[in-house]
């Protein structure tokens, strides 16, 4: 999921926890809504409106909820923190740190513009 969806659904977590679920959350962190963002830029001139927001440690927000959880910044790094979230017996997430989509044109932007 992006950053955005997390924000959105991140409780849910806390089912995951209690549940005990072998589920690994991935979550692509660009600060933006990114498909949002992709609409305006070809439907709107450009004109971006409430779509960045502030970087989000997303990873501590999963361990407050007790979920096993890595913050990539490196992708060098990435291969080997997804096999050891994959390795977990119960939740895990990944926080996958990645550029702003800027200049990101999404395939469906001119559908939802």
């Amino acid at each position: 999921m992006g950053d955005g969806s997390f924000g959105f659904t991140c409780g849910e977590l806390e089912t995951a926890v209690r549940y005990r679920l072998p589920v690994t959350f991935i979550v692509i962190a660009n600060a933006s809504y990114g498909w949002i963002k992709a609409g305006q830029r070809s439907g709107y001139g450009q004109r971006y409106f409430s779509v960045d927001f502030a970087v989000t440690d997303h990873a501590a927000v999963a361990s407050a909820f007790g979920v096993k959880s890595w913050r990539v910044t490196d992708p060098s790094e990435l291969a080997k923190v997804l096999k050891e979230a994959l390795a977990q017996g119960g939740p895990s997430l990944v926080d996958i740190v990645c550029q702003p989509l800027q200049e990101a044109k999404a395939p469906v932007s001119e559908w939802i513009a």
